[in-house]
């Protein structure tokens, strides 16, 4: 979250039972494959606490809290998600082409890593974090890999691996046409939010963005709570044992 303290706490606490609700919904209906999906909201909250954590070291001027902080937060911003957004999706993919199109973008989201490691590796060299106009603006901009190629080709990039592999991915999990309309929408207003943030919040895109991925992330709440179950035999003994109920 870009705008607070509190509110980047707030973020973080709400995540955590949505995280919690995805992944025990995953194991009850025997979707053990789609827990790597699961626990994206337990990972935001992660991002969204890291960031609380930011906002309270510039607050108390503690140089050390806001390096530390935002060096983890932009490990889940820039390296993570590119790399574990098709992977988490690969697991439970049958379609053959599906699976060589979310490996293949596994292995491009690799290179945000390699963006982002001289970050981690030089912090004080590469980054500096500062307030501007009420957001955490974290500026990286001579990091190696921009001289590579330009800043929006990486952002682009970004969201072209993201995004395509939710589409691919969302596609194929029996959903009910509503609910797959709503993830259609869900997938819309992701990729709505990240242009909106880098043309009007350019100045702490990454915070802005990510906050609103964080909201966005509550969706799968909604598309868990409407997957099948995936074990025909225990919805057939289910189904049976109703009847015999009503009859009785």
């Amino acid at each position: 979250m870009c705008f607070s303290a509190p509110a980047s706490f707030g973020a973080s606490a709400a995540l955590v039972p949505a995280g919690i609700y995805c992944a025990r919904t995953a194991v009850r209906k025997h979707l053990a494959g789609l827990l790597p999906l699961a626990v994206v909201p337990l990972v935001l909250s992660v991002q969204q606490f890291c960031e609380g954590l930011v906002w309270v070291g510039v607050g108390q001027q503690d140089a050390t809290l806001v390096r530390n902080a935002s060096v983890a937060y932009l490990f889940i911003a820039i390296a993570f998600w590119p790399f574990w957004t098709p992977l988490s999706l690969l697991f439970t993919e049958r379609r053959k082409w599906a699976k060589i199109l979310l490996t293949i973008l596994t292995v491009l989201g690799l290179a945000w890593t390699w963006l982002y490691l001289p970050i981690a590796l030089e912090p004080d060299r590469w980054l500096t974090t500062e307030v501007v106009h009420h957001s955490i603006r974290y500026d990286y901009r001579e990091v190696p890999g921009f001289g590579l190629a330009p800043r929006i080709m990486w952002v682009l990039g970004y969201l072209l691996v993201v995004c395509t592999a939710l589409a691919v991915g969302l596609s194929r999990l029996g959903l009910k046409p509503r609910v797959g309309a709503l993830s259609l929408v869900a997938w819309l207003a992701l990729a709505a939010s990240f242009l909106v943030s880098y043309l009007f919040f350019w100045y702490a895109f990454t915070s802005v963005w990510c906050f609103f991925a964080a909201l966005l992330a509550l969706f799968l709440c909604y598309v868990f709570s409407r997957l099948p179950d995936a074990n025909p035999r225990q919805q057939a003994t289910w189904g049976q044992g109703v009847m015999a109920g009503r009859q009785v």
